[in-house]
């Protein structure tokens, strides 16, 4: 019986260190296009904020 196969854990290693990269790229794009909506929104809103007649 064999319980630990060391020619499939360097494949595994590899492939959790890709899927950790990969995850970081995605991550770091979604905070981006976060920050990118919210400061057109707030851009927006401080837009609106000046058209404000008293």
């Amino acid at each position: 019986m064999v319980l630990f196969d060391d020619s499939t854990t360097d494949e595994h290693e590899l492939s959790k260190d890709i899927l950790a990269i990969n995850t970081i790229f995605i991550c770091r794009l979604q905070g981006r296009r976060a920050a990118k909506s919210y400061a057109e929104t707030l851009a927006e809103v401080m837009d609106g904020i000046g058209e404000i007649d008293l």
